[in-house]
């Protein structure tokens, strides 16, 4: 899509469209680069701001901007996530690192179909719409598949706190998700904080950080905003602060007894 020699040709800088539009910089960028897609409302909105008022090009880019969003991965769950959860997803694709915490459950990424099932399922809304749930339960699965595809150059890092490790509903959902994990960490960089520590950074809640290798793509955070969302955060400053955060918890929880957290994962598979 032409839309950044249309943004050149009108004179209009990144800025300019971040300000005139209220979107985060970073949407702009992905945006023109194709990394994300862009809804048929924010590009006729787009096209208004830039003065393209051609019914046969407005109509020729809104087609476009249709096909696009139906080739992403994750186009079946639309119906199923909010339009910031699929620019999430756009975020975790792009990504070269993903630095998550996670004090309280087993992260997306790591879940079993079981756990997943469980998880969703507790949720009132997904109780009384059973295709909804299904559908988050294979978006979890999927995304998995793409994070950890063999070949692609990128590195995952989660510090998974020691509560998140506790049974939960059955001993045989927890020790296939344990076995899980444990298949998963040749491509993960896992660490356990212990529980004794896990308040002292300053009651962190669950995070994912999405780091970039290009200078001109910004790193971003999402908050994990449950029961069906996530909350972008992407001022620079709040950013670092969330990387430093990162850095704190990864620290103790490497600081502390290295055994320790073999010997949970361990310790759950074999119960």
């Amino acid at each position: 899509m032409a839309l950044r020699q249309t943004r050149l040709d009108r004179g209009y800088s990144l800025e300019d469209v971040r300000q005139a539009m209220e979107w985060s910089l970073s949407k702009v960028i992905r945006i023109e680069s194709g990394t994300v897609s862009i809804s048929v409302n924010d590009l006729r909105a787009l096209l208004a701001f830039y003065g393209v008022t051609d019914a046969d090009e407005v109509d020729g880019m809104v087609e476009l901007a249709r096909l696009a969003r139906r080739r992403h991965w994750a186009a079946e769950y639309r119906d199923y996530v909010s339009a910031s959860y699929m620019d999430f997803l756009g975020y975790e694709d792009d990504a070269s690192r993903i630095s998550q915490y996670h004090p309280f459950l087993i992260p997306g990424l790591l879940q079993t179909e079981d756990y997943a099932r469980l998880v969703v399922t507790a949720r009132p809304h997904y109780q009384a719409d059973e295709r909804a749930a299904a559908a988050r339960v294979r978006l979890r699965m999927d995304r998995q598949e793409r994070v950890f595809a063999s070949g692609r150059q990128r590195t995952v890092r989660i510090v998974l706190d020691e509560r998140a490790l506790k049974p939960v509903h059955s001993t045989e959902i927890m020790k296939e998700q344990i076995s899980k994990i444990q298949g998963l960490l040749p491509r993960l960089d896992l660490v356990i904080l212990q529980q004794d520590t896990a308040a002292e950074p300053g009651f962190v809640g669950p995070f994912s950080l999405h780091e970039f290798d290009f200078n001109r793509d910004p790193d971003v955070v999402y908050l994990d905003n449950e029961p069906d969302d996530v909350a972008l955060v992407e001022e620079a400053d709040m950013v670092d602060g969330y990387k430093a955060s990162f850095e704190s918890l990864y620290a103790l929880a490497t600081s502390a007894d290295s055994s320790h957290g073999r010997e949970i994962l361990e310790g759950g598979a074999r119960h």
